[in-house]
Parts: C-alpha cells; sequence; structure tokens
C-alpha cells in the first residue's frame, strides 16, 4: 500500500489470485482466509466468500485500481482423478500434483494469435495456472486433480474489456503475474512515480530506470548492475509522467525498460498507455512507412498478433524501427540534460537486439 498525501492507495489482487485461493479452500473444505505463495515471492492473503460442496468462491478485489471486474464472483471447483483433459485444458506439474486447469462458464475463449494462450484455449494465463498448482501442492494436494474456473456474468463483464477487441470470446481472462494489482491506472499514482524519481535526484543518483512492471523490473535489475533496486520505478501506463519527473529531478541518465506494445505506443508519442486510454492502433505503423506483408495492420489489436501474423524477420525489422522512434519522443520530453536510453524485452524476459 503506498501512501500519497494522507490517503493510502490500496492494492487488490488478480482474477488469478482469487482462482488459487479459491482452489486451496476448496481442498481444505475451509472458508478460513488463505495465505498463498506468490509468484514474484512474497505472500498474500485472501477471505474466501463461501464453500461449495466441491469448491469456493472469492470475490475478485481489485483495490484502489478502476477495473470492471473487481466485485465478481470467481468459482473454483475441484475434482479429483478427473480423466483426460479436453481440447481447451492444459496441464499443470508441481511436485506430486499433476492439475488440469479449465475454464469453465464465463471465461473467455482464445480465438486469435499473439497472446499468451494458444488459440483454442481456455483465456487462463500462465502464470496464474503455475501459482494453481504451486499452491495447491504447498498444502499437502497430490496426485492427478482437475481446477475449473468460471465467473457467473463473466461474459457480460467481458463486454467492458477488451478481450472482444483481443479475439477473446466468452467470458474474461484469468490474469496476474504477481498476483497483486497495484493501482498504476490511478490517477494519483502519478504523484507516487514523481515522488520516488525526486528521490532518486535528491541522492544524486546517476541512473535510474522506469518500467511498466515486475518483469521489466527485475530485467533491467540484471542487465544493468550499476542499477540499484531504489532507482527502479514503476510506472505502469505514465510513461510522459515519469520522463518528465526524471527531467525536473536532473537525472543525467534515465533507461525504459518495456515490452513491444508499449514501444509501439511510445513511438506514436502516446503520453498514458493504459489500453482503455489508449487503444493500440496499428495502422499507424503505415504513417511510419513500415510494411506488414500480407496483413492490414488495422485488423490488429496487439503487437504479439502483429508477430504471429508475419515472418520473423520483418516483425524484427519494424522493432528495429520503432526503437530509435520511442527514443527520440522519449528524449525529446526529457530534454537535453537527461539522455533517455530505451531497452526492449521480450515476453520472456530476455532483452531484445
Amino acid at each position: 500500500m503506498k501512501e500519497i498525501r494522507g490517503k493510502a492507495l490500496r492494492n487488490g489482487y488478480t482474477t488469478g489470485s482469487a482462482a488459487s485461493a479459491a482452489a486451496v479452500a476448496a481442498y481444505r473444505q475451509s472458508a478460513a482466509p488463505v495465505r498463498l505463495h506468490l509468484p514474484g515471492g512474497g505472500q498474500l492473503t485472501v477471505p474466501i466468500l463461501r464453500l461449495l460442496p466441491d469448491g469456493a468462491v472469492v470475490i475478485k478485489d481489485g483495490g484502489d485500481d478502476p477495473d470492471v471486474t473487481t466485485g465478481c464472483e470467481v468459482v473454483v471447483r475441484l475434482r479429483r482423478n478427473p480423466g483426460p483433459p479436453g481440447p481447451a485444458d492444459y496441464q499443470e506439474v508441481a511436485g506430486d500434483l499433476r492439475l488440469t486447469v479449465r475454464g469453465g462458464p464465463g471465461v473467455g475463449m482464445v480465438t486469435r494469435p499473439g497472446l499468451a494462450v494458444p488459440v483454442g484455449r481456455s483465456a487462463i494465463n500462465p502464470a496464474p495456472r503455475r501459482m494453481l498448482a504451486e499452491n495447491l501442492a504447498a498444502v499437502g494436494c497430490r496426485g492427478e486433480w482437475l481446477v475449473e474456473i468460471s465467473v457467473p456474468d463473466g461474459a457480460e463483464i467481458a463486454e467492458k474489456t477488451l478481450n472482444p477487441r483481443l479475439g477473446i470470446v466468452g467470458g474474461i481472462s484469468i490474469l496476474g503475474r504477481s498476483g497483486i494489482v497495484r493501482p498504476y491506472s490511478h490517477a494519483a499514482y502519478a504523484a507516487t512515480v514523481a515522488l520516488q524519481l525526486r528521490s532518486c535526484g535528491v541522492n544524486r543518483m546517476p541512473v535510474a530506470a522506469l518500467v511498466t512492471g515486475n518483469r521489466t523490473a527485475a530485467a533491467v535489475l540484471r542487465d544493468f548492475p550499476e542499477l540499484t533496486p531504489d532507482a527502479v520505478v514503476r510506472i505502469g501506463d505514465f510513461i510522459a509522467v515519469g520522463v518528465r519527473a526524471a527531467r525536473t529531478a536532473g537525472l543525467p541518465r534515465l533507461l525504459v525498460g518495456c515490452m513491444a506494445g508499449k514501444l509501439f505506443k511510445y513511438a506514436c508519442g502516446e503520453t498514458n498507455t493504459h489500453a482503455h486510454r489508449c487503444r493500440m492502433n496499428l495502422g499507424r505503423l503505415r504513417e511510419f512507412g513500415l510494411e506488414t506483408p500480407g496483413v492490414s495492420p488495422e485488423s490488429l489489436e496487439t503487437m504479439g498478433e502483429l508477430a504471429a501474423r508475419i515472418p520473423e524477420s520483418c516483425y524484427r525489422r519494424i522493432l528495429a524501427e520503432l526503437l530509435p522512434r520511442a527514443t527520440a519522443v522519449l528524449q525529446e520530453w526529457a530534454g537535453p540534460e537527461t539522455r533517455v536510453e530505451v531497452v526492449l524485452y521480450g515476453d520472456d524476459g530476455k532483452r531484445w537486439g
């Protein structure tokens, strides 16, 4: 939880954490709050709404982050010895546990390439699946089990998200790389970004890094040993706020760690990259003189989908063109006294280029 001018911004938890807590409660058949082990380390306590004869229910709570899934019920049913997995299912292994993970009603189905899960599978991302298996194994679950996740009203809730545009139909996604929802999208979070960078300047740090989340934070700390953890500032979508705050703080060098989707938006000059404020408009690749052979960029919704539709060599050429464009935009915001370096990462956390 962060404090800004006397107001505390409350963290929440992801749909993936809600599902994991419900699964543990179902296994234990206890409505006591569940203490989860998180993918990036640390723990999180999640309350249980109620038990079912074969499952449990958790209310998703996004904290102070504006999120249409906050308040929805995440229902998990747990069954032993489920038989062969279906075509949309996943299988996870943790210790002696072999877990089939299935999306039920209200969980979307992926119909377009380029997302974190393949076409034809339930929209349950890799990190939540691992968290499910690892937390069940941690409380003694062994053998073969099935977890089915459903979200009552998930199809209706999904219409208020970007899922239909991304090709996810029939429900919401089960998400969450870290398990925690931090209020990056809340306007007040911009003040924390400025405060952190001001502190970097006051302490005469020679370099700071702006990152969009946990993966890029870990990656820049790995790749730039001159950075200290205090110099890595999670900006979420507030790219212009972060760069301009670094300028005001008088920082001589600024790293910006990002992935391809953010890189494209930076190259377009977007000051806030939140998906609901700044939708991906890949048609702008034409304005940059970049070709997408055999594909109309206007028909695509994500850089991941673009990567899946064109040859790898063409995609790499596009990234190579976008990188200096994005750097030039951010450098203009930073001014002449702060040198900006944009560092691009893939979904696997490896540095591109």
